[in-house]
């Protein structure tokens, strides 16, 4: 038995081009995307608080119709066989962004060891020298 604590929070929309809107693909892959599941009967469209795909719910619930990644497209027809498309262009690695973005060091300020604040670059302190 699921109860509403076990599921995963999510953003509904009216319409699948109100979630890319939100999901943002890149714009090479849109088009991919909507090829691939037109013709598909959902009546949901959500992303689910983890924001890993959108997934197109048939009406009355039940299990997603497709998925649609920053990768791939994967499709479970009601009245066919799976399969899944891959995308042009991806996005990120399954790790996320974080972990294919470039790191940007900060630089240190020295700060004045009587008060405390930031030091000037010529390293003399205006409060205390």
């Amino acid at each position: 038995m699921t109860i509403s604590q076990d599921i995963e929070p999510r953003t509904y929309f009216r319409t699948l081009e109100a979630a890319l809107a939100d999901f943002r693909p890149p714009a090479e892959n849109v088009e991919m995307i909507l090829d691939t599941v037109r013709g598909l009967r959902y009546e949901h469209v959500y992303i689910p608080e983890s924001r890993a795909f959108i997934a197109l719910e048939p009406a009355g619930g039940g299990s997603p119709l497709a998925f649609i990644a920053s990768g791939y497209v994967a499709v479970h027809p009601e009245d066919g066989d799976n399969f899944w498309v891959e995308l042009p262009a991806h996005q990120a690695s399954a790790k996320g962004f974080a972990a294919v973005a470039e790191k940007v060091e900060e630089a240190v300020i020295p700060t004045c060891a009587t008060c405390f604040t930031n030091l000037p670059s010529t390293g003399a302190c205006d409060y205390c020298d």
